[in-house]
Order: C-alpha cells, then structure tokens, then sequence
C-alpha cells in the first residue's frame, strides 16, 4: 500500500497513489471470500467483502475491535484507575519516575493546535493518519485534555481486560483480544464535533482512526508502567498477599460489578 502524502496541515494529507490493478486484486480477493461463512461462532452467514465475518460482524468488529465483546462499562474503569492511584501512593519513588516519564512524553506528543480538525474537513481522500492526528489535537487543544488521561485510561483497559475479557466473561473471541484493546483506547478521543450555537455537528471517527493512537497508548502504557504493572504484589491490611489484580478484582466484586 502507498504512503500517503503528509505534507503540510493534516487536513491537506492525502491516501497515496494506488497500484493500477489493485482494485481488480481486490474484487478478486472478496469473490473468494464471499463463499466462506462467516467465522463468529454461531454465525450461518456469508463473509461480507474480504472481511472475515459477515455484513452485521464486520461493521462491530471494525468499530469495537471485537463482534461479540461487550464494552466496559464506567464504573468498572473506574475502579481500575483508583487501584492504580492507589498502587502508587504505596511506592514514592516509582511513582516519581512514572511522573517524569508522563510529562517527558506529554511534551513529545503535543500536537499543533493548526492539527485540529472539524466534521468538514473529513473525506473520503484523508488518510487514517491524517484523522487520527486530528482527533489528538481536537483532544489536547479543544478539549482540555492530557495524552496522560489516555495513557492512564489504555493501563486501566489491559488491567479491565485481564480481569473481564480474557475469563470470557464479556464474550470475546480471544484472536480479537489486542484490536479490541487499541479500540477502546483509542475511542477515548471520541469522534470530530462542531458546535455552531445550539446546533453539535458530528462525524463519527471509524475503528481504524481510533486504533491507530489507540495502539501508542497501550504502547507508552506498557512502557511506563511495566509489562506486569497489574501483577505486581501488594498486601492488604490483614496481611494477605495479593496481586494488583487480584485485588482490583475483591473491589469489583464489592461494587457489584463482577460476580465471581
């Protein structure tokens, strides 16, 4: 696939220049594919495209990274980014260099406040790259908001899905685990809105653009924090060991929020 051209402000970005054929390989591909069923368990459909998965499939599996996986709901997210406060006021020292580690990359992901970008300036010749750049900009200059936020919000989602997805308790396809993943990241930046008086113009962000920044923050979550961050050890106040985890699991149970 060509690279597109990243010249100028992203709005000004455009899809590289295609191969000749690659339109006729592509027909190619989705007549053979189309004869296979769809691969969701209990799916009698055909493939849609060169999709794995049939019409209805295809379209949530490219918005939530997952067809079958249901979304964490607030409170449960919730309860993830307490634990890891927590976690941290227990560890002066990690916590210090984590601080510093946050605001040296604060620094190198700002992005131009020119970045930003509004439902009319989406079409259909901007490249993913282009999308998500803006929507990294509309998050940092339009809304107020910190790359930490979303570096923080990824941690909470690989420890939400240690907890939900990987005991199969949302019904994920297991091979869908690290879209499902940078999805939801990445879905933290919302869509491209307008706000002209009363009147919101919106233009909702695809899976794609959502995973493109989605996949840098569980990126630079993991880097920062530690592969392990949510098996780390910890005790309660009776002197029970525990892993991180573990622990954020007694909460959710609790809370209500998880029943075994």
């Amino acid at each position: 696939m060509a690279s597109p051209v990243t010249r100028g402000h992203p709005r000004d970005w455009r899809v590289g220049v295609q191969a000749p054929d690659n339109g006729a390989q592509l027909r190619r591909r989705q007549i053979i594919n189309e004869r296979k069923p769809c691969s969701c368990p209990g799916c009698d459909r055909r493939r849609s495209g060169v999709s794995r998965y049939c019409g209805h499939h295809r379209d949530a599996a490219s918005s939530r990274g997952d067809p079958l996986a249901r979304l964490p709901s607030r409170n449960e997210l919730a309860i993830f980014r307490h634990a890891i406060a927590v976690y941290l006021q227990t560890d002066a020292k990690l916590a210090q260099r984590i601080a510093g580690d946050l605001r040296s990359l604060e620094r190198r992901m700002a992005q131009p406040p020119a970045f930003c970008l509004s439902p009319s300036d989406i079409h259909k010749g901007l490249p993913q790259i282009a999308k998500a750049k803006g929507l990294l900009a509309n998050w940092q200059h339009r809304d107020r908001r910190t790359y930490t936020e979303a570096v923080t919000n990824a941690l909470a989602l690989s420890g939400w899905m240690e907890v939900y997805y990987d005991t199969g308790h949302v019904g994920g396809l297991w091979e869908n685990r690290k879209a499902f993943l940078t999805t939801r990241a990445g879905a933290l930046l919302g869509d491209f809105r307008k706000t002209i008086g009363r009147t919101t113009l919106r233009k909702e962000a695809s899976g794609a653009t959502h995973r493109l920044f989605g996949r840098d923050f569980v990126h630079h979550a993991k880097t920062i924090y530690g592969q392990d961050f949510w098996f780390s050890p910890v005790s309660t106040n009776d002197g029970q060991s525990l892993t991180l985890r573990d622990y954020t699991r007694m909460a959710l149970k609790a809370a209500g929020l998880l029943s075994c």
